[in-house]
């Protein structure tokens, strides 16, 4: 099993854990974030020609550059997609929308203490990490979904 199979493994496992605790439910939704953060990085790396460089280059990859490339690609005037299959279109959308917001998730997760973490709040977050990593094998072959993943390592210019 892949790291990004194992980490969504790991965060239905978390939250469904008994007895429920703020910890469990934290990773899990972290958990949940970095499968899907993985899955794509694996994704992008996978067409690297020398299979030995593509942890290296896997570590290339920023968070900050993923989540606003993702955010960028929803935007219809960047990103028009004349002819585009609209069903691919919405999914595509449905990963990156989402991506980005399980990377705020994570970071409410991680770092805000201030207030609980809802145990419904994380079952959806990790179920919608789950729902990409069904998502994305439908979109994966198309150019459209390729310059998705580019867009996630290259600084827009």
């Amino acid at each position: 099993m892949a790291y990004h199979d194992d980490l969504l493994a790991q965060a239905l496992t978390l939250v469904h854990a008994q007895p429920q605790t703020q910890a469990t439910l934290r990773r899990a939704v972290s958990a949940a974030y970095y499968a899907v953060f993985h899955l794509l990085i694996a994704e992008a790396t996978d067409h690297w020609d020398n299979p030995a460089l593509r942890t290296t280059l896997g570590r290339a990859f920023d968070h900050a550059l993923m989540k606003t490339s993702s955010n960028r690609i929803l935007d219809a005037r960047e990103f028009p997609y004349t002819n585009e299959d609209p069903r691919v279109l919405t999914d595509l959308k449905f990963v990156a929308q989402n991506f980005s917001q399980l990377q705020e998730d994570r970071h409410f997760a991680d770092y805000n203490l201030t207030k609980p973490l809802d145990p419904s709040d994380a079952l959806r977050q990790v179920k919608v990490a789950e729902k990409i990593f069904v998502t994305w094998p439908t979109v994966r072959g198309e150019e459209i979904a390729q310059e998705y993943l580019t867009l996630l390592l290259v600084k827009k210019r």
